[in-house]
């Protein structure tokens, strides 16, 4: 009985976390867009959003592979073997390495061709478009490496740490976005 009301009490503020969390990153969104829109105008808006696009694009892949992963770390946990669990910790990281190096090569080769011979960019924005794909490229290898870790912490239950990291991930954001 004891041991049901401290779980009760670990989902609730569990949950409590991620909801902040998602309440933070909305608002810090809304109030980005908004600048970026202010201080990029209509053109350079458009340009950074198509162009930085390639971020969205991997997104779907990332949760589906943090998903996988938090299984596979979840279950070795629930097993209580710490060899297997670091030996799976360590399979998953080199598979999202592998993944982050094709999304490389795909992204600078395909990915290229594609933002300098079909998009209509004007003259005096190509080199700041290229700027912004090449951020965007190492925006989504460093988002696929650190699914695993996202994992791990996910599969701890640590919902408090992974929110704090999910918060200053997105007010970080910011200033860089203010300083294009």
């Amino acid at each position: 009985m004891m041991g049901n009301v401290a779980n009760n009490k670990r989902i609730a503020k569990n949950t409590i976390y991620v909801y902040i969390r998602m309440l933070i990153i909305v608002i810090v969104n809304l109030y980005a867009s908004r600048i970026i829109l202010n201080v990029l105008g209509i053109v350079d808006y458009g340009i950074y959003n198509i162009v930085g696009g390639t971020v969205v694009l991997f997104s779907f892949l990332n949760q589906a592979l943090s998903s996988a992963t938090q299984r596979f770390v979840a279950y070795e946990m629930g097993c209580g073997n710490a060899t297997k669990l670091h030996e799976t910790f360590c399979m998953c990281f080199n598979v999202h390495v592998i993944i982050a190096v094709f999304i490389v090569i795909a992204a600078e080769t395909l990915g290229l061709w594609l933002v300098c011979n079909k998009l209509v960019i004007p003259e005096n924005r190509y080199e700041t478009a290229l700027l912004v794909y090449q951020c965007s490229i190492i925006s989504s290898v460093v988002s696929i490496i650190q699914v695993p870790f996202n994992a791990t912490v996910n599969a701890h239950e640590k919902f408090n740490v992974y929110a704090i990291i999910s918060i200053s991930k997105a007010d970080c954001c910011l200033p860089c976005l203010l300083s294009i």
